[in-house]
């Protein structure tokens, strides 16, 4: 119960969250044509006489008034063009109306709640929020080339900026697994943090855990709240993204390799985007896991290899500088 509840509670704050930023639109939009603050002084006025010739019973009197209504709410939708939905109330899940209720059972926005909840105690999407797409410092990488004629570490860290704000611009058309290889401190946690916080603005459903957390997670719903395979592994079906970090660092042993396979093989099946993050080469992958693990990480993620030294150390050194 108390996951529902909380579930429950996480998609209010979604919901309110959503209503605050339309208002925000909506009064940008006021402020910007005027005259919609004007055309909704005479509807209001329109409203009161309205409800007077109701009263009344002058039908063709209300007749009238409505035609009078409709024509000015056409002037608002002309004035305001592309942006006229703001003008009329909308949802944050249209499906549902912001139940999270539908006919046939729970609608997806709350099953993406559901999702996040189950793994909030070890989810990293707080500790994400002051790195973005916008605080990204290039500087941090050298621009010298690698080799003769060959990019810098750099270019390459710009240009996976680039791909991966392509990434979050176009997230419902992409179908690549992604991979983020490369030795400690190369910038590939900031970069899910940043995927992170631009797909959050935009409302998808996001679990994004440590694989060491990850594992230790389904065994205590496993053994200590004594859940179901399908109770645990279904709300890591229902999210949007699975970014599972640190690929690797995790006690690797026959049960959490099991555990590993299962969720990436039901994402995949399920054609669900999962982005891995590991200082693990893909050599050293296929090394350290069983062949059924590796070669579903191997065959089915596309690799993006960071490089550069380990900014934090450099931060560390610019700090006593």
């Amino acid at each position: 119960m108390k996951t529902y509840n909380d579930a429950f509670a996480l998609l209010q704050e979604k919901q309110n969250a959503y209503q605050f930023k339309q208002r925000k639109k909506k009064e940008a939009l006021y402020g910007q044509i005027p005259e919609l603050s004007d055309l909704d002084n005479q509807i209001n006025r329109l409203g009161v006489a309205l409800t007077r010739a109701t009263i009344a019973r002058e039908l063709d009197k209300t007749a009238a008034i409505r035609l009078q209504m409709s024509e000015i709410e056409a002037r608002k939708k002309a004035l305001a063009g592309e942006k006229a939905p703001l003008l009329t109330h909308s949802y944050y899940c249209s499906l549902c109306q912001d139940t999270g209720i539908l006919p046939e059972g729970i609608c997806s926005c709350l099953n993406q709640c559901l999702a996040e909840i189950s793994f909030s105690s070890y989810d990293l999407k707080t500790r994400a929020q002051r790195e973005t797409f916008e605080t990204f410092n290039p500087d941090y990488y050298s621009d010298q080339p690698i080799a003769s004629g060959s990019a810098s570490h750099r270019s390459n860290a710009l240009n996976i900026k680039n791909n991966m704000l392509k990434y979050c611009q176009n997230f419902e058309n992409i179908e690549d697994q992604l991979l983020f290889t490369g030795p400690p401190g190369v910038g590939k946690t900031f970069m899910s943090n940043c995927i992170v916080n631009k797909l959050t603005e935009k409302g998808y459903g996001i679990v994004y855990v440590t694989a060491a957390h990850l594992v230790a997670s389904i065994q205590d719903q496993l053994f200590r709240e004594k859940k179901t395979s399908t109770e645990i592994y279904e709300p890591l079906l229902l999210c949007d993204l699975l970014i599972i970090d640190d690929l690797g660092a995790e006690f690797s042993s026959e049960y959490s390799q099991k555990q590993l396979y299962e969720v990436i093989d039901s994402r995949l099946n399920a054609e669900k985007k999962m982005i891995i993050s590991s200082n693990l080469t893909v050599l050293k992958i296929k090394t350290l896991y069983d062949e059924r693990l590796s070669s579903r990480i191997s065959g089915n993620f596309k690799t993006i290899p960071f490089l550069g030294e380990d900014i934090r150390i450099l931060k560390a050194r610019r700090g006593r500088s």
